[in-house]
């Protein structure tokens, strides 16, 4: 890269870290607002910004306001979720935050096959990354170095952008979601991934592309990208190195550049409430559950009852119509 290519490359990163700090204003939380810029392209090499805050889904602040948890879960997208739901593929893209990402973020991060982040340097600054800093340090940074994330810190006004990881050009996955043609009935294709997946609880979605070419998605639960073992790194609080599989297979559609189709999505067993939250986000309305009475933890099943109660995530058995 010639002197005056990689000089607008830079000048390029600085205003897009503006792009996110200008956004961090709507944001309707009222202690912790964040936003995101996600800069990519679609699979016609068409480019995209896309600039979003933390927020509240529409039917939770309708039913929860901002106060009430679901499950163990704060009923708000974040930001940098928000970014990857919205766009058309991530795959290759860099996404700039005001804020340090938090672990659940950066597995989805990783498995949306985003290649660099880049933060602003006052969030490292505010009470919330303070507060919550050793899970940055201890899960988020691992988890972006093992999986090849680049991750830098940018300094607006003095023009600098400090790296922190390298970007690892040869990422890789020891258990990546996986995506095939859809070539049989939905209900046949669960029936078969449960012989395969066993014991394993797993996830299934129905996507398409812009011809509308029908794809399976499905995954598992696993350790993320270029984690091999889970012990690798230790869970910290609520936090584990192991992804879920809804937000595995939502975050593998959008990597791939299809679009979910929201009446197709399969759990194996109750989803974890930030993965509640993160579907009801997505404009998903129903889940066909496996079997309604296995659940990682006591949170899911409050989860849901908190959400059938009001109607706005509907649980059903895959052959109860």
């Amino acid at each position: 890269m010639n002197l005056m290519n990689f000089g607008k490359k830079m000048e390029w990163l600085f205003d897009l870290m503006q792009m996110a700090v200008d956004k961090v204003h709507s944001s309707p939380h009222p202690t912790n607002k964040i936003a995101a810029t996600l800069s990519g392209q679609d699979l016609n090499d068409h480019s995209f910004i896309i600039s979003k805050t933390n927020f509240w889904p529409a039917p939770i602040a309708q039913h929860f306001g901002q106060d009430e948890q679901i499950g163990n879960s704060s009923g708000t997208i974040h930001a940098e979720i928000a970014c990857i739901l919205d766009a058309p593929c991530t795959k290759g893209a860099s996404l700039f935050l005001t804020d340090p990402p938090c672990p659940n973020c950066a597995k989805n991060i990783a498995e949306a096959g985003i290649r660099a982040i880049y933060i602003d340097h006052k969030g490292f600054e505010k009470d919330f990354a303070q507060r919550r800093g050793d899970t940055f340090q201890m899960m988020s940074l691992p988890l972006f170095q093992a999986c090849g994330i680049g991750v830098f810190e940018i300094h607006r006004k003095e023009k600098i952008c400090k790296e922190i990881l390298p970007a690892i050009l040869s990422q890789h996955s020891n258990d990546p979601a996986e995506i095939e043609p859809k070539t049989i009935p939905f209900h046949d294709k669960v029936n078969s991934l449960k012989i395969h997946f066993k014991q394993e609880p797993f996830a299934l979605l129905t996507a398409s592309d812009k011809s509308d070419n029908e794809f399976f998605i499905f995954a598992a639960s696993s350790t993320v990208c270029g984690l091999t073992d889970k012990n690798n790194i230790p869970e910290i609080g609520k936090y584990s190195p192991i992804q879920q599989p809804i937000n595995r297979i939502l975050m593998a559609t959008k990597r791939h550049g299809v679009h979910f189709k929201i009446e197709s999505l399969y759990s194996s067993r109750i989803p974890t409430a930030r993965e509640m939250v993160n579907l009801i986000g997505a404009g998903f309305q129903s889940v066909y559950i496996g079997d309604k009475s296995q659940f990682r933890d006591p949170e899911s099943l409050k989860a849901l009852k908190q959400l059938e109660k009001v109607d706005i995530l509907k649980f059903r058995y895959l052959f109860d119509e």
